[in-house]
């Protein structure tokens, strides 16, 4: 189960940090033309060279047929240029994927795991935020639009996404190009909504933070 949501955390922090054609534009939403759209992403790029690390807090609501009421949890991500992550749970329960030189791996109490699966979200995360996943990117086609914040909305291409997700909103800080939310839905009717705070950029995080 925590495998499975890690699987839907790590797409969803891989869309969100630089960066789903929707039927309908987001009301009170301009679409952005082609110059501006290529502004963005050049943005966005200046934005992710610059960043040498990052600190920020999330709170993540899930609402499902599941549950009866949502399911909140907390927590914090940590990134170290170039190939060290951290994305930790800290509410309800405390469980992380860390990612160093050594590898990708699943952490939860003392028992540590590592396998392809993770190893390949680690590498779809690490090129998320190097800016790979918008200048070499086949999974998905993007629509970017503007109103007092940027959103882009993402259409899966690849096969396995496209089975997994029917839209995903991913809302921008105009200046600093880091995301404020995020809004997933799933194709079973689940919703998750991660909000993200306090963004600390390039400060000191030692190497210790990404022992797994």
């Amino acid at each position: 189960m925590k495998k499975r949501l890690f699987f839907h955390l790590i797409f969803t922090f891989s869309c969100c940090f630089f960066l789903f054609f929707c039927a309908a534009q987001p009301a009170n939403y301009k679409v952005l033309d082609a110059n501006s759209k290529s502004s963005i992403v050049k943005k966005i790029e200046t934005a992710s060279s610059q960043m040498n690390s990052l600190q920020v807090a999330f709170t993540q609501e899930k609402s499902s047929g599941m549950f009866l009421e949502k399911v909140v949890s907390k927590g914090k991500m940590y990134y170290k240029k170039s190939s060290m992550l951290k994305w930790a749970y800290s509410q309800p329960t405390n469980y992380a994927i860390i990612i160093n030189p050594r590898g990708a791996f699943f952490k939860t109490g003392n028992k540590v795991t590592k396998n392809k699966m993770i190893s390949e979200l680690g590498n779809l995360l690490l090129h998320t935020i190097n800016g790979q996943l918008l200048t070499n990117n086949n999974d998905f086609s993007i629509t970017y639009y503007k109103k007092d914040d940027i959103l882009a909305i993402l259409k899966p291409q690849n096969k396995r996404l496209k089975e997994l997700y029917s839209s995903i909103e991913v809302y921008l800080h105009p200046q600093t190009y880091i995301a404020n939310k995020v809004i997933l839905k799933e194709k079973n009717g689940d919703i998750t909504e991660i909000k993200f705070s306090n963004p600390q950029k390039n400060i000191t995080i030692a190497d210790a933070e990404f022992q797994e």
